[in-house]
């Protein structure tokens, strides 16, 4: 019988990993949510940016109609506003953004051109804006929920869904 033998190459990540010292855990996140934290104020700023870019493309909306080429442009904005909303805490408006997302992801694949759910969703994320007036959570629900009826209107499926499924290897 013969016996082989594995090698693995000494990496300098390998090395890195082997040595004793650096943080716990704990602190390692407490020290990463309190730089993010500093990041606050620049996050909001860049929320209330790309915001300010979705209305701008609405305002040069004609007829109801948002063009392909724009519709684009929302969907990017709104994705990033829901990295943003997320990463600061943002919940309710990650979810109306991510909603937002969803609704012109499915105009965009169907060849529409509606500008009225978009506009829906862009007054509503300017009820869950960082510095607005806070609602309670029974009418952030309200807000959400009506929101979520455009898509269910529509028969768009989320983007989040439409992924296809990872394959489980065995």
């Amino acid at each position: 019988m013969k016996t082989v033998m594995t090698f693995f190459p000494e990496t300098k990540l390998a090395k890195l990993a082997a040595r004793p010292g650096g943080l716990m855990r704990d602190i390692a996140i407490e020290n990463a949510m309190k730089s993010v934290e500093a990041m606050r104020g620049e996050g909001d700023e860049a929320i209330k940016r790309e915001m300010e870019e979705i209305d701008k493309i609405l305002v040069g909306v004609q007829n109801n109609r948002i063009p392909a080429d724009q519709m684009k442009m929302i969907l990017h904005r709104a994705d990033l506003i829901v990295t943003l909303s997320a990463t600061f805490g943002y919940e309710p408006l990650a979810r109306c953004m991510r909603s937002l997302c969803d609704v012109a992801d499915g105009l965009l694949n169907a060849g529409h051109e509606d500008g009225a759910p978009i506009a829906v969703h862009a007054r509503s994320m300017r009820l869950l804006a960082p510095g607005s007036v806070a609602l309670s959570p029974p009418q952030v629900e309200v807000v959400l929920g009506e929101l979520a009826k455009i898509l269910t209107h529509y028969d768009f499926r989320p983007i989040s869904k439409q992924a296809d499924p990872i394959p489980v290897i065995k």
